[in-house]
């Protein structure tokens, strides 16, 4: 596959299917994924910036700008408020509370050497190629291709281990793994999860054979469903494979 150390955005904007397209088919649909319109929520925006602090801290202070508490019903408020505005216009506005969360996230981080040692690798690096003549891309967190594994961060607001299997599941985060691993030809795949709530843990998460396996199937299948797209038209309805004897969907 080509690399290229390009801008997320510039990722995004990229031709080829990618992790997220292909847990959304799964998931949902190819329907739902042509039709797709991406919202970032609060909490999308925050995993971003922490993201960017652990793995770009150098581009963090040059694209994030901390906001302190600014009472905006005094005149010099909305002065400090103003200026603020003005020197922001090429920079994101952090809140300090959020800022302040980071740091005690990146704290804890220091103090885990089994997450410090899977953050060793390139960083933030694209790959592009293709896949049964179908343009894929994938972006990894972290790829160390000597030391074979790639590591991906998590923000979450529970990170023990039934909470993160359940999200495992709910967000087809086995499936993003497998995608990962045959694309990249890794054979080791570590998610690194971190909350984003009091006392923001931070632990490291291998998935089971078993599970990358389940995950494995489930990127083959969508990967066969989107491709089906691009050679007839059909756009597949829900990933759903039980039905009722009326045709409704058996859950």
């Amino acid at each position: 596959m080509k690399t290229a150390k390009d801008s997320n955005e510039d990722y995004h904007a990229s031709p080829g299917i990618s992790a997220s397209g292909l847990k959304m088919i799964y998931k949902e649909s190819v329907k739902k994924y042509l039709t797709r319109k991406h919202v970032e929520t609060k909490a999308m925006a925050f995993g971003t910036a922490v993201h960017s602090a652990i793995l770009e801290p150098d581009q963090f202070q040059c694209e994030y700008l901390v906001l302190p508490k600014i009472d905006r019903r005094t005149t010099e408020g909305k002065a400090e408020y103003d200026s603020y505005m003005k020197i922001s216009k090429k920079k994101t506005l952090l809140s300090a509370e959020d800022y302040n969360v980071i740091n005690e996230i990146n704290k804890n981080l220091k103090k885990n050497k089994l997450a410090q040692y899977y953050l060793k690798g390139q960083t933030e690096v694209s790959h592009y190629g293709k896949h049964n003549d179908v343009d894929v891309r994938v972006r990894p967190d972290v790829i160390n291709k000597h030391k074979d594994f790639i590591a991906d961060i998590k923000t979450c607001r529970n990170n023990s281990p039934i909470n993160f299997s359940y999200d495992v599941k709910k967000y087809a985060y086995h499936l993003q793994a497998a995608f990962y691993m045959d694309m990249l030809k890794i054979n080791h795949f570590r998610f690194i999860t971190v909350e984003t709530t009091y006392p923001y843990n931070v632990e490291v998460y291998a998935l089971s054979k078993e599970k990358i396996q389940e995950g494995r199937q489930a990127w083959q299948q969508a990967f066969r469903d989107y491709q089906m797209y691009l050679e007839t038209g059909v756009k597949t309805s829900y990933n759903w494979h039980t039905y009722a004897n009326d045709g409704s969907y058996l859950i």
